[in-house]
Formats: structure tokens, C-alpha cells, sequence
């Protein structure tokens, strides 16, 4: 079985393609992520980031160090973000995911400075990330009563969702969720691992009482999150000996709560969220399908989206 397992994830990984976040859904309210495939129409008021990654495929580890490990191919912001409040549970919503892509789910928060539209002008390089999640235990070995299990397989078993804490005591104001899966079935290979980095654009409300806001951020740039020869990229997950699995990339921040496995829930969405828009730095207002923001954000027409690349 372990000489056919190679063959078996060859099969899956063609047969199931890949995969892109429909939505992210915070206390019951569903907000859109962006469809990348062909012939697809994004509602204006998705918080989800443009990517160009028209067949829901990757970014392989010989981009690491360009602009398309930030928000993956091209990526790029919308104008809406989704209002949450430090310390609510977001559940992101995978379309789907294979079997056989086992590995890591992690997340990241960038707060968007610098501009009066919160996020929807953001340069995305000049983002800069802290881990709030690493999805351990990523590997758990097998036993006598349990066979070998990833992360992966609990998001499957989840409805394809991963629920993801914002930390408490965040300040507030606008923040690019960067929400990651490795997938490792390639990744005995040189250049095998593929990242599937994923944004959607957040508003942190204010608390109803004025709060410590003492989370301390990192400051990293996400092309210097991994290397090709890391030990979780350039990773065999047939190899029947291993016991662990080394999590790549920063370390999760100090006062972050991932979401402990024992809690992921499978995501349900009440009604459709209402997304807000940034217009003077810290100022939001309800999203409308006439609103306005400063220029550097994508153009609204209707009920899509019109870039200027």
C-alpha cells in the first residue's frame, strides 16, 4: 500500500483539482470570498482578494520570495471588509478540499496603515504579518487505536472549514486575514509543496468598552515566511517513520489562541453578512453598491467588480 500511495494522491490531486475560499462566516453571517475560476461573478461586496489562479491551483515554493506568496497569484484587495470584534471565532470556508493534500492550515493578520480606505489601498507588500494559528497538532502518528491523521483531514471532516480565533485585545481598525493550506502530496519533491495563501479584508470594531489593545503584532514580510529546504516544505508525508511534523514559518504570536481541534465545529451561516467600507482611516460605513472610496481601490459597476490592472 505505502508504493501505491504516490500513484493514489496523482490521481486525486487531478481528479479533485484545487481549491479557493468561498467565504468566511463570523457569528452566523456569511461573508463572499472570490471565485478565481472561469465564468464566475464576485458580488461587489466580497471581502475575499482578487487572485488569478484560474484554475484554483498554487504558488510553489520557487515564488517564496515574490509578491505572489502574499495573497496569492496577483493578488490584489476589495473594497468591502468584514466587521468582527477581537476575540470572535471566524470560520473560513474552503469550496472543498482533496483527500490527499494533507498539511498544514495557518493564518496570519496584517493590520493596513497608511491609507484612508483601510485595506482596499493596501500595497501588499508592504504588509506585514503575525501567525494567530498553526493548526497543531498538524501530524498526529498513527496508533493502535487511530490511524495517522493531519489537520487537513479534520477541515474535511468539518465541512471543508477551519474556524480561526482574532485575537483578544487587538486593536482595533483594518486588517488583511491571510489564511493558508500547504498541501504536501508532491512535497518529497524539490519545488513539490504547494501553498494555497488566500486574504480576505477584516474590520475590527471597537468593544462597547474601551479595551487594553495590548496584542503585540509581529512585524514579518511574507516573502520571507518560508524557504524551498524548510523542513515542512521539502517533506516526504509517505514516509512511514515519521513521528512529528516541523510547522514552517514564523512561530505563532505570543497571546494568540488557535482554535483547539477538540472545538472545530462545522461552519453554519444564518443570513448574509452586511461588509463595511474604510472612508476616512478609521470612520466605516455599511456597504452599498453606490459607495465611493478613494481612487487606489478597485471601481464598483453594479454588482461586480471592475480592476484596473
Amino acid at each position: 500500500m505505502p508504493a501505491l500511495l504516490p500513484t493514489l494522491s496523482l490521481f486525486l490531486g487531478t481528479a479533485l483539482a484545487h481549491s479557493h475560499l468561498a467565504h468566511i462566516i463570523i457569528n452566523g453571517n456569511l461573508y463572499h470570498g472570490f471565485d478565481p475560476r472561469p465564468n464566475q461573478v464576485n458580488p461587489a461586496d466580497r471581502v475575499g482578494w482578487f487572485a488569478a489562479n484560474t484554475d484554483d491551483g498554487f504558488v510553489t515554493p520557487a515564488q517564496y520570495n515574490t509578491p505572489e506568496i502574499v495573497c496569492h497569484l496577483s493578488g490584489s484587495p476589495p473594497v468591502a471588509h468584514a466587521p468582527v470584534k477581537a476575540g470572535d471565532r471566524i470560520h473560513v470556508q474552503w469550496n472543498g478540499w482533496p483527500m490527499s493534500h494533507v498539511g498544514p492550515i495557518l493564518s496570519y493578520v496584517a493590520p493596513c496603515t497608511g491609507t484612508q480606505n483601510g485595506c482596499a489601498g493596501v500595497t501588499k507588500t508592504n504588509l506585514r504579518w503575525t501567525k494567530i494559528d498553526d493548526s497543531r497538532p498538524v501530524f498526529v502518528p498513527p496508533s493502535a487505536a487511530a490511524p495517522a491523521s493531519w489537520a487537513t483531514d479534520l477541515l474535511i471532516a468539518r465541512n471543508n472549514s477551519w474556524q480561526v480565533q482574532i485575537p483578544s485585545n487587538l486593536k482595533p481598525g483594518p486588517y488583511v486575514l491571510r489564511h493558508e493550506i500547504i498541501a504536501l502530496h508532491f512535497a518529497a519533491d524539490a519545488n513539490g509543496a504547494q501553498n494555497y495563501p488566500l486574504c480576505m479584508n477584516l474590520y475590527v470594531e471597537p468593544p462597547a468598552t474601551p479595551a487594553a489593545n495590548t496584542f503585540k503584532l509581529d512585524s514579518i514580510d511574507a516573502r520571507s515566511f518560508y524557504k524551498p529546504t524548510d523542513k515542512g516544505i521539502l517533506f516526504d508525508p509517505y514516509q512511514t517513520t515519521h513521528t512529528t511534523y516541523v510547522v514552517p514559518g514564523p512561530t505563532v504570536a505570543v497571546g494568540a489562541t488557535p482554535v483547539p481541534h477538540a472545538q472545530q465545529v462545522m461552519s453554519v451561516s444564518r443570513a448574509d453578512g452586511t461588509p463595511v467600507v474604510v472612508t476616512r482611516g478609521t470612520q466605516t460605513v455599511k456597504f452599498t453598491s453606490g459607495v465611493t472610496v478613494a481612487t487606489a481601490a478597485p471601481k464598483i459597476k453594479g454588482r461586480e467588480v471592475v480592476r484596473e490592472e
